[in-house]
């Protein structure tokens, strides 16, 4: 059987690719995406996946004007985006990458008991969009 329901894409518009390209970067470099393409004011990273399967994330500017200043994460729309980490270790590094580079964290790593032993942190990106870096042991077998 093909490959089925795994993630192929995801377009993040944002308002200032100058702003959010560097956070990106540094988030997605670190959780083991590489930057595949940048021009024009967007950027493409990419992640190969066992079994050879490619997924992304391109980060470009809005086409018109960005209807809101900051994304509501109640609205209709995407409420956030987590990640898979492979341990605790990289929830916290996650962590202390975002603080060194002077990004606020909306709730530090924790315990939650959404599922057995789910690890995460949250936090936002330069538009409100929330983002999250969690370590369920039993997704990562």
């Amino acid at each position: 059987m093909g490959v089925r329901g795994l993630i192929s894409h995801l377009d993040l518009n944002v308002s200032d690719p100058a702003r959010s390209i560097p956070f990106y970067g540094l988030l997605l470099e670190y959780l083991g995406l590489e930057r595949v393409d940048e021009e024009d004011g967007r950027c493409v990273w990419a992640q190969q996946l066992p079994g050879g399967t490619w997924w992304g994330i391109e980060i470009r500017a809005p086409r018109g004007e960005a209807p809101r200043s900051h994304h509501e994460r109640y609205s209709p729309g995407m409420d956030h985006l987590a990640f898979h980490a492979e341990s605790r270790a990289d929830v916290d590094g996650v962590y202390e990458l975002l603080v060194a580079a002077g990004h606020e964290v909306a709730d530090p790593p924790a315990e939650y008991d959404y599922t057995d032993d789910y690890y995460a942190v949250a936090f936002d990106d330069p538009d409100g969009i929330r983002l999250e870096v969690v370590h369920e042991p039993f997704a990562n077998p």
